[in-house]
């Protein structure tokens, strides 16, 4: 079995829209990460490349949008990367991590969305119910670990009991 990691938005985004010394540094943590995983698979779910669009789109300049639209579907029809599709089994997977994220925090009283609230966003909980298609599950490439982790009786956990890689 090929291990695979998904890179998640923030991933796509440093190493195409930040400054030069930022796309470098993430660019050689990634490099590094698939050294650590001989033979290992890229993947990203189709939320991030929307996701990703959205950031391009945003742009104030017209060319900026066109040249960076431009990079990140190139980067997104790579032959060697999956994309993974928002189905209906990623859907369902997702609305369940997130019920049960919203149980345990609501058991705690909490609001907050992060780990030490134990909430998880639903575009988050797509992103791991994507890697969760993989089997092995692929391992999360992502800036925000927090995003994914949480505490349970002190003991820091992950959605899904994913592997979450941190970069950037």
């Amino acid at each position: 079995m090929t291990p695979v990691l998904l890179l998640d938005s923030n991933v796509w985004s440093h190493l195409v829209l930040s400054e030069l010394t930022l796309r470098e540094k993430v660019a050689a943590q990634l490099a590094s990460l698939r050294l650590s995983y001989p033979g290992v698979a890229l993947a990203t779910s189709a939320l991030c490349v929307a996701e990703c669009l959205v950031a391009a789109r945003r742009l104030s300049d017209a060319a900026d949008v066109n040249r960076f639209e431009t990079i990140f579907k190139a980067q997104f029809n790579q032959p060697d990367l999956m994309v993974v599709p928002v189905n209906d089994q990623v859907l369902d997977r997702a609305a369940t991590l997130r019920a049960n994220r919203l149980k345990f925090a609501s058991n705690r009283g909490s609001q907050m969305a992060k780990a030490d609230g134990g909430k998880l966003l639903l575009p988050d909980a797509i992103i791991a119910a994507s890697c969760l298609e993989f089997t092995p599950p692929a391992i999360l490439v992502t800036e925000n670990v927090a995003d994914f982790c949480y505490l349970e009786d002190g003991v820091s956990k992950t959605i899904a009991d994913i592997t979450v890689a941190s970069i950037g």
